[in-house]
């Protein structure tokens, strides 16, 4: 029997691949072959590479966790479902491949938990003479708790007389036009009542940057940068604002190369 599982992850939320990847290195006996942000890619990524275990997220754009795995051939690897949302489980264990469900933000005894559930599945046995998982190391008490706004899933957001789901990933850019808000999602736009600050007070920071007084982007939905004028991948041109510019700036040289 070989020494390591071999593991792959799809999910479209990179702070998920950041700790993931960081909890399967303190498994000896686990090998992360890859990693994708696209279920596109890591579809095809998977026929590939054959892992023995796939961690999925439930809710990507374009393909949900259900989708991707209706899409893989069979014989499918064993399957950690990963997501913040846990209403979609009965969704995902109609699949005989799904040992077990994380819940994001998912702490490291969880993970072993599940990992353990895999290697039973499996019939593998760790090599008693291998090091144990380290857990990861404390925080120290004196640094700033993460800020809670990079943990919610979704907001519910109020459109005519109804409220809509909406996860911070699918919101493309988002337009202030007085006390209004044309919020754009990569699938259609909401218009709801609401201030500019009111958002930019909801959003995660590290996701999105107030570009000018009345336009907040997500930072992944950038295509380019000329001079004072973004184009977001849906082609929208957004002009950083003449007091905004420092901090944007700042913030977009940390992705530079």
């Amino acid at each position: 029997m070989n020494e390591t599982l071999t593991c792959y992850l799809v999910d479209d939320e990179p702070p998920a691949h950041h700790i993931m990847s960081k909890y399967i290195e303190r498994v000896p006996y686990l090998q992360l072959l890859g990693q994708s942000l696209d279920p596109f890619e890591g579809l095809e990524r998977v026929q590939q590479l054959n892992p023995d275990i796939l961690f999925l997220d439930v809710e990507m754009p374009y393909m949900t966790g259900v989708e991707f795995l209706k899409s893989l051939p069979l014989p499918h690897p064993m399957v950690i479902m990963v997501t913040a949302s846990p209403q979609f489980a009965a969704d995902t264990y109609q699949f005989e491949s799904v040992t077990h469900y994380l819940l994001k933000p998912a702490g490291f005894d969880k993970f072993l938990d599940a990992i353990n559930r895999v290697t039973r599945r499996l019939g593998f046995e760790p090599d008693p003479s291998a090091p144990t998982p380290t857990r990861p190391p404390a925080r120290n008490q004196t640094q700033a708790p993460a800020d809670p706004r990079e943990r919610i899933p979704y907001f519910l957001i109020k459109e005519d007389k109804k409220l809509v789901r909406v996860a911070p990933e699918e919101i493309v850019f988002a337009e202030g036009m007085k006390d209004y808000l044309k919020i754009h999602l990569i699938t259609r736009t909401i218009v709801t009542h609401m201030t500019m600050s009111r958002l930019e007070e909801m959003l995660p920071p590290s996701q999105f940057l107030r570009v000018n007084r009345s336009f907040i982007v997500r930072r992944q939905s950038i295509k380019e940068i000329d001079g004072n004028q973004i184009t977001t991948l849906d082609g929208k041109k957004v002009t950083i604002g003449v007091t905004y510019r420092e901090a944007v700036m700042n913030e977009l040289k940390k992705n530079m190369m």
